[in-house]
């Protein structure tokens, strides 16, 4: 049966977001390292410990703000639930790159710190959370071709999510770097998601695979960087044609 919530659960509900919200601004305007509690309490209209009592310390509330975009990608992620399986597997890049895009001046600096703080406390349970919660959703997509019987199970499925994880996280750190462009990380993340199905894929899957590397491969815009997995495919087709 439903209960609605209290006043009080229902106050601090909307005080949680509000200094969620405002801390969005601050991470917006300088990045995590120009963000602190007293300016965020102040705009917030809240005291530092009521944002302690409700979220947690600085870290906390990048992390919180970092859950709520994932969650929105899972979100959006589950509306594909039904897709044929290469769209599922690939529904990770889609998804989370169409939100990025809604406000690449949040999100950059959003992902940049969540990669500072894995590196200063790279044993941190809350960020370590915030990674396997992305794994999981990439490794659900692969599962989904698997299950289809795309792939042949010649390499264990969760050693592909573990690739795929990987040249994800350094798109994103190029992106979020302003390196390259959300279209080029974009690119990049589908044409590594379909290499690495492709060295497991069946027959059939295998040539799907290929026409849309091939599409994908051509350099979206100058001095596009082409990851370390194209080019090594591209050396392997060309060592195959000699």
């Amino acid at each position: 049966m439903f209960e609605p919530l209290s006043v009080r659960a229902h106050n601090m509900q909307k005080r949680r977001a509000r200094i969620l919200a405002e801390a969005r601004g601050l991470l917006t305007g300088g990045g995590f390292e120009a963000m602190n509690l007293r300016d965020l309490a102040r705009l917030a209209e809240v005291t530092v410990p009521t944002i302690y009592n409700l979220i947690g310390n600085k870290e906390e509330v990048v992390v919180a703000l970092i859950g709520d975009a994932l969650f929105e990608v899972e979100t959006r992620i589950q509306t594909a639930s039904d897709a044929e399986p290469l769209a599922r597997a690939t529904a990770i890049v889609t998804a989370s790159t169409a939100l990025y895009a809604e406000d690449e001046q949040f999100y950059r600096p959003a992902f940049l710190a969540v990669e500072h703080l894995a590196q200063v406390g790279p044993t941190d349970a809350r960020v370590a959370q915030l990674y396997a919660w992305g794994h999981r959703l990439i490794d659900d997509g692969v599962r989904a071709c698997r299950e289809a019987r795309l792939l042949a199970g010649r390499v264990r499925a969760e050693s592909i999510a573990d690739l795929v994880f990987r040249s994800y996280r350094s798109s994103c750190r190029a992106w979020a770097s302003g390196q390259i462009s959300i279209d080029e990380f974009r690119r990049v993340a589908l044409l590594d998601i379909h290499l690495a199905l492709a060295a497991d894929a069946v027959e059939t899957f295998h040539i799907q695979l290929l026409k849309k590397i091939a599409a994908l491969s051509a350099p979206a815009e100058r001095g596009a960087i082409v990851p370390t997995s194209a080019r090594g495919a591209r050396r392997h087709q060309q060592e195959k044609r000699q």
